[in-house]
């Protein structure tokens, strides 16, 4: 589904894998984000035990770039991530290439990093990207994770110079208090998106206390949970220009 507004160019990048949805999208602004790396991947709580990518679609409105949360881990139906569902609820196309365990510098069950999923992202012809930073880089030298955004979104910006791009920051939903990594991940994320002309939005911590929202692993969202993000992240993206 087209645009109804002029576009700046620029490329959004989230960090995720799995669904496809449908979304109506009408963008007022463009600002972009996201980056690059690579990384033997950890022991991380967002690793998944799927191997693949999932289905991709091309011509679509909106590409979102993430990692098990946006890829909907361990829910029975992809089709609950909060990707899809934003599709769903808005009527725009939203191609899911997020891939769990991955970051900019972490490689995922799907045998890379961000930056390896930009070509996808690419075929899919998108008008926004969205892309998230994530905790599978807590592990990684901050130095190394800063220059990997950078370099991942950059790559996003170049491959598709016509697209908004928009970086969201990064999650934390187990207990406990959040780590500094939280806020220098977002912040790597934050610098890139915005040396590109792209718009970085600090979502926060809306699934933080809610132990109904979550998974038994305290950290990948419900189906609830994902409703939730869905709601939390249209909202922040509608105020900062992007009307669903």
């Amino acid at each position: 589904m087209p645009l109804t507004r002029p576009f700046l160019a620029a490329v959004v990048v989230t960090v995720a894998v799995s669904v496809l949805g449908v979304v109506g999208w009408h963008a007022a602004s463009g600002h972009v984000a996201a980056a690059s790396a690579e990384r033997i991947a950890s022991a991380s709580p967002t690793a998944s035990p799927t191997p693949t990518l999932a289905p991709f679609t091309i011509d679509s409105d909106v590409v979102v770039i993430g990692d098990s949360i946006m890829a909907g881990y361990g829910l029975d139906d992809a089709a609950d991530a909060w990707p899809a569902v934003l599709g769903q609820q808005t009527g725009a196309q939203v191609a899911n290439d997020s891939c769990s365990g991955a970051g900019f510098v972490s490689v995922g069950d799907c045998g890379t990093d961000f930056a390896g999923l930009v070509p996808r992202a690419v075929t899919a012809k998108p008008e926004l990207v969205v892309v998230q930073s994530s905790d599978n880089d807590f592990d990684s030298d901050p130095t190394t994770v800063a220059q990997a955004t950078q370099q991942t979104v950059a790559q996003i910006h170049q491959a598709m110079p016509g697209a908004t791009i928009v970086g969201l920051s990064t999650l934390w939903d187990q207990p406990g208090d959040v780590p500094a990594e939280v806020a220098q991940t977002s912040s790597a994320l934050q610098q890139a998106v915005t040396s590109v002309g792209g718009t970085f939005i600090d979502v926060g911590q809306p699934l933080a206390g809610h132990a109904d929202w979550l998974q038994a692993d305290s950290e990948h969202p419900t189906v609830a949970g994902q409703q939730v993000l869905a709601a939390t992240f249209r909202a922040d993206l509608e105020r900062a220009g992007f009307h669903l």
